[in-house]
């Protein structure tokens, strides 16, 4: 007989250090818990949790039949000496076979049954009975969530808002890798898959805040993907959505919020919108999200623009990272000032011109990002009506102005290029570009339709800006051709 080593390390020490690791697993299966499975608050959740049960008793039942009968014949058959003859050997037992084959037959149709009619339930059936459907499209990008309520025309960023009650039918897609959409309390996960659109949908049926999170490793970043599901209750929801066609109130002059705007425009409003407020921006927002895409790919390590989140009414988001802190002014300058310390791997901190420093460190003065951070925090629905966009300080129209807010943060007022060309004389360049075409007529269609002219070497990816209105584009074409 062969005798059985000792094992090589003690079981006691091993038990001491195993059974704290083993409590705080199951710890993550408490139903309390922000991400468990058990706590449900929605019917999709519910069926699952259900399901999930039901095949796991069915699996305890099997686990201990199996595991009794093989102590039980290793205790009753065991070699009691060496005398013991080996028992007569046969060639099979085709009742029991015949047995131990059928049961796992049914026991594996009474757990795919209810399940296929789970999958196809969620999958194929839109509730129409539980009030108007609310369509969303969910986007993931590396490493943040986009949400788009194309019948609203709302597009927000890692915060989504939802009524209770009322089934959400989601469109669901990705823009560079493979991601999964996750809500563990309401719904079960889907992948987004670039390319191939997948489907599913929500109730939640109890108003609150859940977490959600991609469930499929798409990169660096991946663990800090994560965003909030807020459930309210039918008039709070209408007023976020009123809320969210609500320009703010214009920084009052002098103010660090003024100051803040004139800085994030010039640094950061390549990349971030912050006015998808008035009628028209949706579908701005969409086309120039896709520019930014564009824009990106065509040059992924030198490329000076990326897809970045809408920073429309910021301020009243309760996180910053994609749900990994709290919003507040000492998060928000750290974020700007170092994003790499909240969260890896951003590529805004790789592709902004503002970060362009040895240690990847914003090159903004202390006071500069809090200016920043105060107007961002600042950016909530304010008393302009729904829809209209809040009057600049000092009313008319200054050329100067719409160029560091629209247009600084791409062109420089020089030969340098950030995005897009220096425009240093660009009124000559303008007036010569095409024939009978004078420079007036040719900045104010280049201004108007983005794609009219595009710059040999440049990416067609600057948004066209025929909201800004008459006035507002001829001021600053005035102010381009004094450019030298």
């Amino acid at each position: 007989m062969h005798r059985v080593s000792k094992l090589s390390f003690p079981l006691r020490p091993a038990f001491f250090l195993l059974a704290p690791l083993a409590i705080a697993l199951l710890a993550a299966c408490t139903p309390d818990n922000k991400q468990s499975t058990f706590g449900t608050a929605g019917p999709i959740a519910k069926d699952q949790a259900d399901l999930f049960i039901f095949i796991f008793w069915i699996a305890a039942v099997v686990f201990v039949m199996v595991e009794a009968a093989i102590i039980y014949i290793a205790i009753r058959y065991r070699r009691r000496s060496d005398s013991d003859k080996l028992p007569h050997q046969t060639h099979g037992n085709d009742r029991l076979e015949i047995t131990w084959t059928i049961i796992p037959v049914l026991i594996l149709a009474a757990i795919a049954v209810p399940t296929l009619i789970s999958i196809w339930e969620q999958q194929n059936h839109v509730p129409q009975d539980q009030g108007e459907v609310l369509n969303v499209e969910a986007i993931g990008h590396q490493w943040w969530f986009e949400f788009r309520y194309p019948d609203q025309e709302v597009i927000v960023s890692n915060e989504l808002h939802i009524p209770v009650g009322r089934p959400v039918a989601f469109k669901l897609e990705s823009q560079d890798v493979i991601h999964s959409f996750w809500v563990p309390k309401i719904a079960g996960k889907v992948d987004m898959v670039p390319l191939n659109d997948n489907y599913m949908w929500m109730i939640g049926d109890e108003v609150g805040e859940y977490y959600g999170q991609c469930a499929e490793f798409c990169g660096i970043a991946h663990a800090h993907m994560r965003f909030r599901v807020f459930v309210h209750e039918e008039e709070e929801f209408q007023a976020w959505l009123k809320g969210m066609h609500t320009a703010p109130d214009a920084p009052a002059a002098g103010s660090p919020e003024e100051s803040g705007k004139n800085l994030f425009a010039a640094n950061c409003s390549s990349c971030h919108t912050v006015d998808s407020t008035a009628p028209g921006s949706y579908a701005r927002e969409v086309s120039a999200q896709q520019a930014r895409w564009n824009g990106w790919i065509s040059d992924i390590e030198n490329s000076g623009i990326v897809s970045a989140p809408n920073l429309t009414h910021f301020g009243t988001h309760s996180t910053i990272g994609a749900g990994l802190k709290d919003l507040n002014q000492k998060t928000l300058e750290e974020w700007i000032t170092d994003p790499s310390s909240i969260k890896i791997g951003t590529r805004m901190q790789k592709h902004a011109a503002v970060y362009d420093t040895p240690d990847k460190t914003a090159k903004l003065s202390p006071s500069e990002v809090s200016d920043i951070a105060a107007y961002l925090l600042s950016l909530k629905p304010g008393s302009t009506p729904a829809g209209e966009t809040a009057s600049s300080v000092g009313g008319d129209a200054d050329g100067e102005s719409l160029f560091v807010t629209n247009c600084a943060s791409c062109h420089s007022t020089g030969d340098d290029t950030i995005v897009g060309p220096g425009l240093a004389g660009v009124a000559d360049r303008a007036g010569s570009r095409v024939a009978g075409q004078d420079s007036d007529s040719y900045l104010k269609e280049s201004i108007t339709n983005s794609g009219a002219f595009v710059v040999d070497g440049f990416a067609p990816v600057m948004p066209g800006f025929s909201h800004l209105g008459t006035d507002s584009i001829d001021a600053l074409v005035t102010y381009l051709k004094t450019l030298d």
